[in-house]
């Protein structure tokens, strides 16, 4: 019976680890089209005297991507904000109790933001992004997404936390 558990486990930490590496390379690469864009436009609209329409748009959207698809890298680290207090108090059986509450309460918030993000991305699909002439679902679209990878990350911090941050807290 423990066999099972494991391969599923080993399988769920396998999957976690490609699809958090790709969703942290993403978004690295949304802040580093974020930072160029904006170095642009600093450059035509102080220099050139003559900004960019589209600068700001994409620097909006690749700003939002860099964050939800962060969102998952910052969950499977465990360093997201958190009160440490009862965690540092429980052992044994209360500690893991504790780990899945925290993991059932943030897997509901992520499932809301989900459906939710999924129903907005769906409804202003024909609304186009000025300046960039495509349509603002491409940016929306980031919340669902970044939802559902991040839902990955806490199954798998669940199965295997990491607290790095705990260890070097003051």
């Amino acid at each position: 019976m423990s066999a099972q558990p494991n391969r599923g486990v080993a399988l769920l930490l396998a999957t976690e680890r490609l699809v958090t590496g790709a969703s942290l390379a993403l978004g690295c690469a949304a802040m580093t089209i974020a930072a160029c864009a904006g170095l642009f436009q600093v450059l035509t609209r102080f220099i050139l005297q003559e900004p960019a329409t589209w600068s700001e748009p994409l620097i909006r959207m690749m700003l939002i991507w860099m964050a939800y698809l962060g969102l998952a890298a910052a969950v499977r680290a465990g360093s997201l904000v958190s009160v440490d207090l009862l965690y540092r108090l429980a052992t044994g059986r209360s500690r893991r109790l504790l780990q899945g509450v925290i993991a059932l309460a943030t897997l509901t918030l992520l499932g809301i933001l989900f459906w939710f993000g999924l129903d907005l991305t769906q409804r202003v699909r024909f609304q186009n992004l000025a300046g960039l002439e495509i349509p603002v679902s491409y940016a929306y679209a980031a919340i669902p997404t970044g939802a559902l990878v991040s839902m990955l990350a806490v199954l798998a911090h669940f199965f295997d936390p990491r607290r790095e941050e705990l260890e070097t807290a003051v």
